[in-house]
């Protein structure tokens, strides 16, 4: 059944081959033929055209394999109606030629394209052409001979019971495996998603801990940096307070006094001219302390941060990205390792039953030689208890095999259903985290978003950044280095376990050894019993002779004739049982060996070295019982013939025996005594039967025992394989870690990349200008020297002209030419020079206005720092005794004052100290006012939080405009009088230290961002939001110099 059911896959998968070539669905199967054949030979079917037909394909394989086919034509012209047995041993040897022919590739190329299952038969096909040639066809006219032969008997009921029977296991063991295959997967599936999970919420953990502990450290170094400020600060203002006071004691008493003391007012006057400029002076450092606030600080510390900030995420987004891939790989390296896993359980589970297979097989053929053993000795008492022995094994193993399939199901039911309910669990718990990180995270994403982004980073931070990453990446390379020692020794135990595996297998081979001499033994012995049997036969028949008298004898041998009737068809139908057993093994051990050939197939291109040894190894196993079982079967039908053959004598012997008693019954007479003797030596051969029935049994027992071991001996490689595959679990995660490393640095270096490249880019710029400037200037020096050449030519004419005008005697006067010329060349000369020196006093006017724009700028910037660290104290403070105030109010009940009252008293006393200022000093500085106008309507709604910073830092720019507008307007005015001052004198230095003042320009003349702060928000974080965000780094960090002085 399972030959026919291959040759029909083969012939199905032979078809569809053959179609793949079809250009039409009802194309006939020669024209197919015929157009492969000329794909594959074109020469051979250009010649072989004219014949046409099978009679062209015959023609082009008899010239290729060398051979006369004997083919009937006339039944493959029949063919293409139905297949025959002909036409596909006529397509398997077109095959066969195709694949070998010079345009091989092709073909080989459309059978690859096809499915494994089709792809394997071909293959099957190819290598049968391959080992036969053209003798298939004589062995395919034989095959069908053969089925002539059989064909009567294929429908009898037997038969079909058989076929019935093994469908249906064939049917039982389908649905098993699908039921298994679609349980493993589930089961990876729901693995997987759990490993994904644990490995998310890992990472948030592990994020939000980091976060948390940032943010911690940078609160409390924030507090302690606000304690020290605010306690120096309230010194420094009590300090304040006390000379204010005893100033203001002073001041009173003279006042009082003024009334009285009017004869002094003319002594006193100068003194009250020099308070009132005290007084002056002190509103217009008061003004300017108002002016300049800790603005530029507290922003520039939260741009930093915020930058910070900005490149943790984009770090993280990309960590993150790599993991997703690096899970994907893992998952994929996981799911090939569960496949290989699955499979390599499948096999052991296999070889087990093969075993237990042969184990009950070796058992039943013991039972039979005892069976015909106790036939022949014409024992009832045996036959009954060898009949019970046979049915009892024959019970055990149907119950052990349906208790393993029952209990196979249960089983992954309950874990999958556990499985399952673990999962929501998990999941439930991982949305409920996810969202609240979520939530938290946008709100950090929103109050970052509201500070600005500017302020690239400098190139100390950087150098300091790539220190920190180069002794990171040492780090890293000797924690690479430790763990590739440890993946060596890791390597090394494995092949110390491979090696310890292998001698496992050589114990095992020798134990199948020992197993086959026992199995010798026991031929040996029942052929020893044999040769005894025959003995006793030979007892019996001088035994028939000598009760060939009575009647007793006669109807004894009568009813011993019945029971072995009854035994022979008790063993006819053992017989038949073993026969259908052996089939199904054969079929079942068929099945198996084609599943393993296209899974092998399949998972040849992803499993490892080691894996595809250990596959072999078990193949070989496989092999190596197929062997034994085939064995077994030929032993068996020998058995069978042989049995079959002894009831034949035995029958023939009895009709002998029968006429041989009758004829002693009318001759001889025997008396009692003899009837007792002859009964006592049966007796005697009774028990000597007996007691090599129980040498049979100890056997049997000793057989069991043996294989138990064998058994223990497989559960422990199974354990041992199990450890191994644990050790090479660990050994990928540890490869996964690396990999994990390995991308982390790459994401670093690229960084380290980019910046490199940025600031190439910057000195390629820089080198670019200069090169300009080179160029430009070595076209001046060439004009220069074109011009001096052009002089030195004038001046030799102008000699020889003189030299002329002496030496000519003419009264004539000379013409003016020549004094035109000397004139036209002299004032041309004279303009040179004066060039010349203009463009030097220039240059020098233009190095001392660059030397005192860099000394003003170093002076305001010194200021401004000044300025800018007393605000924020100034500012500390304020918002100390405002907290202070707020807390007492909370305190006593009483309610707490809006910050708009606030905001418009300071507004009020800012707009004093600038008409103040502007009256004393007469500059013309713009009022608040109009700056008020100027300014968006965003930056209005932010002077609600910090009206002081920004008022401070409107004032300092307008400053600082003022002063760069009043040096600007000094360098243009040089300028426009002779040009600029690169085409007067072309340097190198000139260009960079003026393109380091716009640069300070721009820098000087930013306005600060408008603050994005809505009222709506509660008082308390407008109070306090600008101080929460400070970074103390900033705060420590010491003053870099600025780019012109750097320049």
């Amino acid at each position: 059944m399972v030959k026919m059911d291959a040759e029909c896959s083969m012939t199905t998968s032979l078809m569809r081959w053959l179609a793949f070539y079809a250009s039409d669905a009802q194309e006939e199967c020669v024209s197919i033929v015929l157009r492969v054949l000329k794909l594959a030979f074109p020469h051979a079917s250009d010649e072989q055209a004219a014949v046409g037909g099978w009679r062209a394909v015959l023609a082009v394989l008899e010239r290729f394999y060398d051979s006369n086919l004997a083919v009937n034509i006339k039944r493959l012209e029949r063919s293409n109606a139905e297949l025959n047995d002909t036409l596909r041993a006529v397509l398997e040897l077109v095959l066969g030629a195709v694949v070998r022919c010079e345009t091989k590739e092709t073909f080989v190329k459309d059978i690859l394209t096809m499915e494994d299952g089709v792809q394997a038969d071909l293959m099957a096909i190819i290598e049968k052409v391959m080992a036969q040639g053209p003798a298939i066809l004589k062995v395919e006219a034989d095959d069908e001979k053969k089925q002539e032969k059989e064909a009567p008997g294929l429908g009898s009921p037997l038969y079909l019971s058989r076929n019935a029977a093994l469908e249906s296991l064939q049917r039982e063991n389908k649905v098993l495996k699908e039921e298994s295959i679609y349980l493993a997967t589930e089961l990876e599936r729901t693995v997987k998603t759990l490993q994904t999970v644990e490995g998310e919420k890992e990472k948030l953990a592990e994020v939000v801990q980091e976060l948390k502990d940032h943010v911690d450290t940078d609160a409390m170094r924030m507090e302690r940096a606000m304690h020290a400020q605010y306690d120096e600060r309230i010194r420094n203002l009590q300090l304040e307070l006390d000379l204010a006071k005893t100033e203001l004691s002073d001041k009173a008493s003279l006042a009082q006094k003024v009334s009285t003391l009017s004869d002094e007012v003319d002594l006193l006057r100068p003194l009250a001219d020099k308070m009132k400029k005290v007084g002056t002076t002190m509103a217009k450092y008061q003004a300017k302390i108002d002016a300049l606030s800790g603005a530029k600080d507290t922003l520039k510390r939260l741009e930093g941060t915020n930058a910070e900030l900005v490149e943790r995420n984009l770090k993280l987004e990309s960590e993150l990205a790599k993991a997703a891939a690096l899970q994907r790989k893992l998952n994929e390296a996981k799911e090939a390792n569960t496949a290989v896993e699955f499979r390599v359980s499948e096999l052991e589970t296999l070889l087990g039953r093969e075993r237990v297979k042969l184990a009950t097989t070796c058992s039943e053929l013991v039972v039979v030689q005892s069976a015909l053993h106790e036939s022949k000795t014409l024992n009832t008492q045996l036959q009954e208890s060898f009949h019970h022995q046979s049915t009892s094994d024959a019970s055990v193993s149907s119950a052990a095999m349906a208790s393993g399939i029952s209990e196979f199901n249960p089983e992954l039911m309950q874990k999958l259903s556990r499985l399952e309910f673990e999962n929501g669990e998990l999941k439930k718990q991982v949305d409920s985290d996810t969202k609240a990180r979520i939530d938290k995270l946008l709100d950090e994403i929103n109050d970052l978003t509201r500070l600005k982004k500017s302020f690239e980073k400098k190139y100390f931070d950087t150098q300091q950044d790539l220190q920190s990453t180069q002794s990171e990446l040492k780090q890293t390379a000797q924690h690479f280095e430790s763990a590739v020692a440890e993946l060596h020794t890791k390597s090394r135990e494995f092949n110390e376990r491979k090696e310890c595996l292998e001698e496992d297998v050589v114990a095992h081979a020798l134990e199948l050894r020992t197993v086959i001499a026992a199995r010798d033994h026991l031929a040996a012995e029942l052929a020893d019993s044999k040769k005894r049997e025959n003995g006793l036969n030979r007892d019996v028949l001088d035994l028939y002779q000598d009760l060939s008298a009575s009647k007793e004898a006669r109807h004894l041998l009568e009813f011993q004739n019945e029971q072995l009737e009854l035994k022979c068809e008790c063993l006819s139908n053992v017989r038949d049982d073993l026969g259908s057993k052996l089939a199904r093994q054969i079929e079942y051990t068929a099945m198996q060996a084609e599943d393993a050939i296209a899974e092998r197939l399949r998972f040849a291109h992803q499993e490892e070295d080691k894996q595809a040894q250990t596959c072999l190894k078990y193949e070989e196993c496989i092999a190596l019982n197929a062997a034994e079982i085939d064995q077994v079967t030929t032993t068996l039908q020998q058995a069978e013939r042989r049995h079959f053959e002894d009831r034949r004598r035995l029958e023939a012997s009895n009709l002998s025996t029968t006429k041989e008693l009758e004829q002693y019954r009318n001759k001889y007479s025997v008396s009692n005594a003899d009837w007792s003797k002859q009964e006592k030596e049966l007796h005697k051969r009774i028990t000597v039967l007996e007691s090599m029935h129980t040498q049979s049994d100890q056997h049997e027992q000793e057989l069991k025992a043996t294989i138990k071991s064998q058994l223990h001996s497989n559960a422990r490689l199974v354990e041992k394989n199990r450890a191994l595959k644990a050790d090479a679990v660990e050994k990928r995660e540890v490869i996964a870690k690396l990999e994990l490393a390995k991308t982390r640095l790459e994401s670093r270096a690229a960084l380290l990349e980019k910046e490199r490249n940025y600031f190439s880019a910057q000195e390629e710029r820089k080198r670019d200008v200069e090169d300009a400037v080179a160029a430009y200037s070595s076209q001046l020096s060439t004009q220069v020297t074109a011009l001096a050449s052009e002089l030195s030519k004038v001046s030799k004419d102008n000699v020889d002209l003189r030299s002329k005008q002496v030496g000519c005697r003419c009264s004539v006067a000379s013409p003016p030419r020549g004094a035109e010329a000397k004139s036209y060349y002299l004032t041309q000369i004279q303009q040179l020079d004066q060039d010349k020196h203009l463009a030097n006093q220039k240059r020098r006017e233009l190095l001392l206005v660059n030397a005192k724009l860099i000394h003003e700028q170093k002076q305001l910037h010194l200021k401004n720092l000044t300025l800018s660290s007393r605000v924020c104290d100034l500012e500390e403070s304020v918002n100390h005794w405002r907290l202070r105030d707020e807390r007492r109010m909370k305190q006593e009940g009483h309610p707490i004052l809006d910050l708009d009252n606030e905001v418009f008293a300071c507004t009020t006393l800012e707009r004093d100290l600038e008409s103040t200022t502007n009256h004393d000093t007469g500059d013309e500085l713009p009022t608040q006012q109009d700056i008020r106008e100027n300014e968006p309507q965003m930056v209005r709604v932010g002077k609600r939080d910090g009206s002081l910073s920004a008022v401070s830092s409107v004032e300092d720019m307008t400053i600082l405009e003022r002063s760069t507008a009043t040096s600007v307007r000094r360098k243009r005015k040089l300028e426009s009088e002779n040009g600029t001052p690169e085409s007067v004198h072309p340097t190198s230095a000139k260009p960079v230290a003026y393109s380091d003042f716009t640069e300070a320009e721009a820098f000087f003349s930013q306005r600060p961002p408008p603050s994005s702060k809505s009222a709506s928000e509660p008082r308390s974080k407008r109070r306090l939001s600008h101080f929460i965000t400070h970074n103390h780094k900033n705060n420590k960090q010491p003053d870099k110099p600025s780019e012109c002085t750097q320049q």
